[in-house]
């Protein structure tokens, strides 16, 4: 390795990363050791009392730096508590008595379900990705998480401190710092909100307040902090000479959802898809749906209670589905493409269309059709009793009759409609990207491109031997904060920006950090 001596290298795994600190005075040839870090997945931190995970029905302890698998569930005693990581630099925390079912534990599809109990979430920040001008702002660039209860959905996407509590048909979201939604509902900082019956009350709340499992919350936030400042002298690249820079390797395996350069002009293509979604051809059983899966005409794709589903139509054209939801495809061609949603409801998102270059598009609910007509965002939503199609941005055809936005078309009727997200469906499409970057850029190839440079430009958790628990470790900025306060501000190598090397070289260019994207093109309530 000819430039051995010059550089700190990390090889990032799906797992973990493997450090190979260069020696001052080593022989270039003698093997160094390394050091494991965590980039991925559920780990236990901290764990105090009874808790235990539940694995293909048998029971087990929980100890600290054991990783917990997609499926399991987790389950806290009385006076019990953990701490997990989840992606680098943020943490879960569930109180006593809680119950957590892990859905999936992906980095960009986090999805847990809360049957009873309290969980804490401190999602990491950074000063930089705060800031905003006339054109743009970075709050769209972070993952979703996704808590379900019971009774109710929570949206985490952005950095802050957010507590969950569910017991008897009731759940509770309050936002100390940050923003998150329930429902539908944009709850902002220092708000809480209250899911019961049907319908949710946003009300201020005083996170002054605070009982023996926020307290906890915060004093581990302030030991990781600690332990981080403890590695300016105690970290094994912490003596690397001036001028010897680390490269980072991201092995192609390690691309979450593939090349966002690359897009796939064949319609139907599975661009993103969770667990619980099933596709049949005629006369086959149901069958799973991946992101290899070739679907063609005829063909039906059906979603299980919070699973979402998304299909590319065309470059640019994006077919969402909603979760308990079935949609035929009817064509998929170069010539036709028609779906048609039979129950549930799906968001066909146009952000660029050229009548010229594309064929006919046709959207249906089981008694109602209509024609795309230009670029848009259009909604079609098959109810028991009814069915509707709701133009909120470009316009339809319906025999030949030219219908613009906003309107709901139902029963061979139009209505006004209102632009405002209404439900979690809402959410997590505008999450994926709507419509165009202010640059022209479609919003979802422009999103996918920054959460994967933020991914890339983040960190890890690393583990120092005297310490005995994970600390956060950014790889180059100082800019990374807890929400509680706090700096994580030993790195691995300051500087303004990464040298990051492919494995993969085709694959995507050199990143240099995240760039902003445009705001909501829908406003939340």
């Amino acid at each position: 390795m000819s430039n051995y001596r010059r550089t700190v290298l990390l090889m990032v795994t799906l797992a973990t990363l493997v450090v190979h600190i260069p020696a001052q005075d080593q022989d270039p040839e003698e093997p160094i050791p390394n050091i494991p870090a965590v980039l991925s997945g559920l780990r236990a931190n901290a764990v105090e009392g009874d808790v235990v995970y539940v694995r293909e029905n048998a029971k087990f302890p929980i100890e600290a730096d054991l990783e917990l698998k997609q499926a399991d569930t987790l389950r806290t005693g009385a006076n019990s508590r953990i701490e997990l990581l989840l992606q680098p630099g943020n943490l879960l925390r569930a109180g006593a008595n809680t119950e957590c079912h892990f859905v999936d534990d992906r980095y960009d599809r986090l999805k847990f379900v809360l049957n009873k109990g309290t969980l804490s979430f401190e999602l990491l920040k950074n000063d930089w990705e705060d800031t905003s001008d006339f054109f743009e702002t970075l709050k769209q660039g972070f993952e979703l998480i996704r808590v379900i209860t019971p009774n109710a959905e929570v949206f985490i996407t952005q950095p802050g401190v957010f507590r969950i509590n569910t017991a008897d048909g009731r759940t509770e979201l309050l936002v100390r710092r940050g923003e998150a939604l329930i429902d539908g509902r944009r709850v902002k900082e220092k708000r809480s909100a209250v899911a019961a019956g049907g319908s949710v009350i946003v009300s201020e709340a005083d996170v002054k307040v605070e009982d023996s499992f926020d307290k906890w919350g915060r004093e581990r936030s302030d030991k990781l902090i600690e332990a981080n400042h403890a590695l300016k002298k105690d970290s094994p690249w912490a003596k690397k000479k001036e001028g010897r820079e680390p490269i980072v390797d991201i092995p192609a395996s390690d691309q979450r959802g593939g090349n966002p350069h690359v897009v796939s002009a064949r319609p139907g293509a599975v661009n993103f898809v969770e667990m619980g979604v099933e596709f049949t051809s005629t006369d086959k059983p149901w069958q799973e749906l991946t992101d290899k899966t070739i679907l063609v005409s005829g063909d039906k794709v059906r979603t299980g209670r919070h699973s979402f589903a998304e299909l590319t139509m065309f470059p640019d054209l994006y077919l969402r589905i909603d979760g308990e939801s079935e949609v035929l495809l009817e064509q998929l061609s170069n010539e036709s493409v028609a779906f048609k949603v039979l129950r549930g409801s799906a968001i066909l998102d146009v952000a660029r269309f050229d009548r010229k270059e594309l064929p006919e598009i046709t959207v249906r609910g089981p008694s109602s059709s209509a024609v795309v007509g230009e670029e848009g965002n259009f909604r079609v939503n098959a109810k028991p009793s009814t069915d509707e199609i709701i133009v909120r941005r470009g316009k339809v055809l319906i025999q030949d009759r030219s219908i613009g936005s906003c309107r709901i078309i139902t029963g061979g009727n139009t209505f006004e409609c209102d632009r405002k997200i209404t439900d979690n469906f809402d959410v997590w499409s505008q999450h994926r990207g709507e419509g165009q970057h202010f640059t022209g850029l479609v919003m979802a190839t422009r999103l996918g491109q920054l959460r994967r440079r933020r991914f890339k430009s983040t960190g890890f958790w690393y583990q120092p031997q005297a310490a005995g628990q994970y600390t956060f470790v950014p790889f180059f900025s100082t800019y990374f904060r807890s929400p509680y306060g706090g700096t994580y501000s030993s790195v691995l190598s300051p500087r303004r920006g990464p040298m990051f090397f492919q494995v993969d070289r085709g694959a995507m260019g050199p990143l240099r950090g995240p760039r902003a994207v445009a705001a909501p093109v829908r406003p939340i309530p």
